[in-house]
């Protein structure tokens, strides 16, 4: 008796090396997949690795240094032109401030995105009631000056003094040698090629300190000047 013949629904659909190739293409698709998204990163990751950057500087504990990585590529997802440039900015000033052995008197703080405080010590930068750049005050600011020209929306300067009163010709209060001290800034980076409509001075006198001005130490840390610095979101474009 001849064998049936299979019916019309038990006939293969398709030859069966097909199944193999199919699985193939699957783990292709899936590790191709997998390797975007390693190779991507989102604003937040990039704040992370921001916030490192700053607490290498002294300024937040408990982070890992990202100082001598490499910046993410342009053109990763999920981060802006200005975020990429103030990492990089940043890392340039962490150099200088390795450099010159500043760790001690200089800082930075990130305090959003685009956004950071550069702090200076007046013992960096002043001879003691004097508002005149010392030299290695200079090289420090035309340093951080190259690293933000072309890249930034404001730059703020900030002076700030202790609560020892001041009263001479030259600078009657501690008002004015702050002031005094934050323009000396100001001109600074304006020769140095950053624009003018871009930059502000301020002097706050003693009236916003970082430390109690009942010791030494404190006081030491409230002699400062600042630096605010925004990223511009036009940058590079």
């Amino acid at each position: 008796m001849a064998a049936e013949e299979p019916e019309a629904d038990e006939m293969p659909s398709a030859p069966f090396w097909m199944t193999t190739y199919g699985d193939m293409v699957t783990l292709l698709l899936t590790f191709f997949i997998l390797m975007f998204a390693m190779s991507s990163i989102n604003e937040q990751k990039f704040l992370k690795a921001a916030a490192s950057l700053a607490g290498a500087l002294g300024v937040l504990e408990k982070n890992i240094s990202v100082i001598g990585e490499k910046s993410p590529a342009i053109g990763v997802t999920g981060v802006s032109q200005e975020q990429l440039d103030m990492l990089e900015s940043l890392e340039m000033i962490a150099e200088i401030f390795q450099v010159e052995a500043l760790q001690d008197v200089a800082s930075v703080e990130i305090v959003g995105p685009g956004e950071a405080v550069v702090r200076m010590g007046d013992e960096l930068l002043f001879e003691p009631g004097e508002a005149k750049l010392k030299p290695q005050a200079l090289r420090v600011l035309e340093g951080i000056a190259n690293s933000i020209r072309g890249r930034t929306e404001k730059v703020y300067v900030e002076g700030h003094t202790d609560n020892e009163p001041i009263s001479t010709i030259q600078f009657p209060s501690n008002w004015d040698l702050s002031t005094a001290r934050a323009v000396i800034v100001v001109r600074l980076f304006a020769e140095r090629g950053i624009p003018p409509e871009q930059l502000a001075a301020l002097g706050r006198g003693e009236y916003t300190p970082l430390e109690s001005n009942d010791t030494l130490e404190g006081r030491r840390k409230n002699r400062r000047v600042e630096l605010y610095i925004t990223w511009s979101k036009e940058a590079n474009d």
